[in-house]
């Protein structure tokens, strides 16, 4: 007997764009497209962690929702960024910005983070429960980036909470999160829309969601930190695009004109996902019809290598 398909969904990293894997929830839940597993990066591993808990799209939006108007998360200071609301681009090019205002070097120089550490987990502590990982109703992992040997890391076993915020240490602003031998930072630096790792974690089908930010012509770079953030976002979305093949299927909201950090328009970005979805009801529709008659008739079905192995913790 094959069994059920099972369907996977890839949740991606961009930060206040990834607000809008909420909306595409709400679609799915709304038109019964099943959700067997599900792997998350970044502000993915949070949205995809919590609704994994509780799969209940409209009460996490709610929670959200609650946490953005949080203290918690108005000390934070993580929409620091926001007035280049107009400027997309990445997060190194936002960074950049800054930098130019000495108000980021100052603070670099002299501490591993922008955001304090106590702070950081007093975020996750209000996030996610003291849950592991693996008692999740929905199997779900995360992935991080080892800085000591460089490796991608999947996260699937552990307290969910450090295994999240190890998936969303954003070098830079927050410090790395130490997991046994791993120095782990936010995995979206290598891997935006964690496909593969829905696929090991069982799904037949994985839909992917990109969530990045537009790569327009900025015109002109009067700086070496201006031509420095414009090779960083040329680098990452491409990256980002090569992994984009190793899905079955691709949900692109058009939230790539938002910044960074603009939380301030988190229900135009909520929406803006739950059109996506919407909108790519019959393709995703048709996509399981062909997967499930595929595996009636199966074909060998060549994948890529990847370049750089992974790891698998635990």
């Amino acid at each position: 007997m094959l069994g059920r398909l099972k369907v996977g969904l890839a949740l991606g990293g961009g930060a206040a764009r990834g607000l809008a894997h909420i909306g595409i929830l709400k679609v799915f839940e709304k038109n019964g497209i099943p959700i067997d597993v599900i792997a998350g990066t970044s502000m993915g591993a949070i949205i995809g962690g919590k609704y994994a808990l509780n799969p209940d799209a409209k009460g996490l939006q709610g929670e959200i929702m609650e946490f953005l108007e949080s203290d918690t998360f108005k000390k934070s200071k993580l929409d620091f960024l926001a007035e280049d609301e107009e400027e997309p681009g990445g997060f190194f090019s936002h960074l950049a910005k800054y930098v130019s205002k000495k108000v980021y070097y100052t603070l670099a120089a002299n501490q591993r983070s922008m955001i304090k550490e106590q702070t950081f987990w007093k975020i996750m502590e209000e996030l996610f429960p003291d849950v592991q990982i693996e008692n999740t109703q929905i199997p779900f992992a995360v992935t991080a980036v080892d800085l000591r040997s460089g490796s991608e890391v999947v996260l699937k076993g552990g307290p969910i909470r450090t295994m999240v915020a190890a998936s969303c240490a954003i070098p830079g602003m927050i410090a790395p999160v130490e997991v046994e031998d791993y120095e782990l930072v936010d995995g979206g630096w290598l891997d935006l829309v964690p496909s593969w790792v829905a696929r090991k974690l069982g799904a037949h089908l994985v839909i992917g969601v990109w969530v990045g930010s537009d790569l327009k012509d900025e015109g002109e770079w009067h700086s070496s930190i201006d031509i420095l953030s414009r090779a960083d976002d040329i680098t990452r979305h491409y990256l980002g695009m090569l992994r984009l093949r190793e899905c079955d299927l691709v949900i692109a909201p058009q939230v790539g004109h938002h910044s960074w950090a603009g939380f301030d328009k988190a229900l135009e970005i909520i929406e803006a996902g739950e059109k996506a979805a919407q909108g790519a009801l019959p393709k995703i529709r048709s996509a399981i019809s062909k997967a499930k008659l595929r595996r009636l008739t199966p074909l060998p079905q060549k994948r890529e290598k990847r370049i750089i192995p992974p790891v698998l913790y635990p």
